[in-house]
């Protein structure tokens, strides 16, 4: 019978996995591109699995976040309005006009909410940087709902995943991380496709 273990997977291997994946979903347009809560799922999973510590796993993934809002806020700064003649935005117009009309309707509270918004989530901080918000406005606004969103997404998949695990056992938890991460390719694939 297949049997697999995660033991040997290198902690400090996953805390990297889970920063990364957190601050690519960040990332303008990147986190467009890729199904982070499918692979934050998976990843948090594995991280139960070998008892990666709850705190270290919420530092590393809130970390990667809050860069990945800080370099997509830079990035707005940078272009400014020049990001709507950026390939992908002439192509998804609107992606970009939806994150516009949420900035323009919850100003400095669209930092923290669209973080909790899937589809607007990598391009509200680069419409911030664009529409030339403060910096010391944005930098405490993300400071503030990064580990907000730490303590929701991935303390919530923890805590989850440990519930989860006593139920469930090696091999099936293999074939679930998976189909899950399979089924949420596709998905993002397919949303690409109809954007």
């Amino acid at each position: 019978m297949f049997e697999y273990s995660f033991d040997g997977l290198s902690p400090i291997g996953l805390l990297w996995a889970v920063f990364l994946v957190s601050f690519a979903e960040s990332l303008a347009v990147v986190g467009l591109l890729i199904p982070g809560v499918g692979l934050l799922l998976s990843l948090t999973l594995v991280a139960v699995s070998v008892q990666i510590s709850p705190l270290h796993w919420f530092v590393a993934g809130t970390l990667g976040a809050f860069l990945g809002d800080g370099v997509s806020f830079w990035l707005g700064q940078k272009s400014g309005h020049t990001i709507r003649h950026w390939r992908f935005f002439q192509r998804h117009p609107h992606w970009l006009k939806n994150a516009q009309q949420f900035f323009y309707r919850y100003g400095v509270w669209s930092i923290a909410l669209g973080r909790f918004i899937g589809p607007i989530r990598p391009v509200v901080p680069l419409v911030a940087g664009a529409m030339k918000m403060q910096p010391r406005i944005f930098w405490t606004a993300n400071a503030l709902s990064a580990p907000a969103w730490g303590c929701v997404y991935l303390l919530g998949m923890y805590w989850l995943g440990e519930e989860f695990l006593s139920v469930v056992d090696g091999p099936r938890l293999l074939a679930i991380l998976v189909g899950a991460s399979v089924v949420a390719v596709i998905v993002s694939w397919l949303a690409q496709r109809r954007s």
